[in-house]
């Protein structure tokens, strides 16, 4: 055989025995992506499953809350009212039986120390609308609303200001600009401070211990 034939096979052979090696190589490294795929799928799962069961628990406990909170409510009965109406035209009165809805036996209490002056709100409450303001349904559900808000306030509840921002004071006087553009580069970690300083010390304003306003009667005439 000549030299030349047998560098031929000898590079043939060579070539051979190369093939199967890189094969291998490709082999693992498809296996080892399948891998990462497989521990990143799982790794997400995990997460994401553990989040939704976080979502859930708070869902339950929030559920569960509002059970107790409800379970602590009563309801004060009270004396039917008969009023005229703002009606000129004709004389035209209501007679409307109401129940409050209270959140507490604490409240309940109040209620009955506070009658005479809740009564004389929702007497004057009714006696400013006309018999066209109480006939409809939307007319009810606003006088409801509206006996539960002069109810809360003759039992001492403040409602909260619609006005009112939870940014307030955050304004920097005019004098200290200068010094605001030459701290800009702090500006957005003193923002984070002082917005996680915020939410952490913000008071939830108390709610009207009328939770509820229920009719058990209402005729207008």
């Amino acid at each position: 055989m000549s030299d030349a034939s047998k560098k031929k096979e000898d590079s043939k052979d060579g070539e051979e025995g190369a093939k199967p090696k890189a094969g291998k190589k490709k082999l693992f490294i498809m296996i080892g992506a399948v891998v990462l795929l497989l521990g990143g799928g799982g790794a997400a799962w995990f997460f994401m499953g553990r989040g939704h069961h976080d979502e859930q628990a708070d869902a339950a406990a929030a559920a569960k809350a509002e059970e107790k909170l409800k379970a602590a409510r009563s309801f004060v009965t009270l004396d039917p009212f008969v009023v005229n109406l703002a009606d000129t035209d004709l004389d035209r009165y209501t007679q409307i039986g109401v129940v409050l809805e209270v959140e507490n036996a604490e409240a309940n209490k109040k209620v009955a120390d506070r009658m005479p002056a809740i009564r004389n709100g929702i007497l004057l409450l009714i006696s400013s609308k006309m018999a066209t303001d109480l006939t409809s349904r939307e007319g009810k559900e606003k006088l409801a609303a509206e006996i539960a808000l002069s109810a809360g306030k003759d039992l001492g509840w403040t409602p909260p200001d619609p006005n009112a921002h939870a940014d307030d004071g955050d304004e920097e006087p005019e004098s200290k600009a200068k010094d605001k553009d030459k701290k800009s580069d702090d500006k957005p970690k003193k923002d984070s401070d002082k917005k996680a300083k915020a939410a952490k010390h913000k008071v939830e304003p108390p709610s009207n211990p009328v939770t509820a306003v229920h009719f058990a009667s209402f005729i207008v005439q």
